[in-house]
């Protein structure tokens, strides 16, 4: 899959946004009713927030884990991935009532990462819209 980035500024700091590039993507819609969002707490920002750059490399493995969490559009899929303010968050919709806590927990084992998740119904894709 390839990725669209992009480098904004917001409230006077930088932010980085990264989103698959699905060729329809509201097809999904339809079926992934689910917002999940799991929140990355940075060990290693700088001073502007973002991750410091040798630390970043490190966190390769983890962001191809995290990337790749849905290796098929069956259980859901990613759509955005926003570094902002020493987080780094991964948004995906899913399946209604998919639980994604056995994977986040198991990343929390693998990688040794700070993670929060937070599940919302979302079933007109309104973050989406929004964002």
């Amino acid at each position: 899959m390839t990725w669209s980035t992009t480098e904004i500024e917001y409230e006077g700091v930088p932010l980085l946004l990264r989103r698959p590039d699905y060729n329809d993507i509201w097809k999904y819609k339809q079926k992934f009713t689910q917002l999940v969002t799991i929140e990355h707490l940075l060990d290693k920002a700088t001073s502007n927030g973002l991750p410091e750059r040798n630390y970043n490399k490190t966190l390769s493995t983890f962001d191809n884990y995290m990337c790749n969490l849905f290796k098929t559009e069956s259980n859901g899929l990613i759509f955005l991935v926003e570094t902002f303010g020493g987080k780094r968050n991964y948004y995906y919709y899913t399946l209604p009532h998919y639980d994604i806590g056995k994977l986040i927990n198991q990343a929390k084992l693998d990688f040794k990462v700070n993670l929060n998740l937070i599940v919302k119904t979302d079933s007109e894709w309104g973050f989406f819209k929004a964002y």
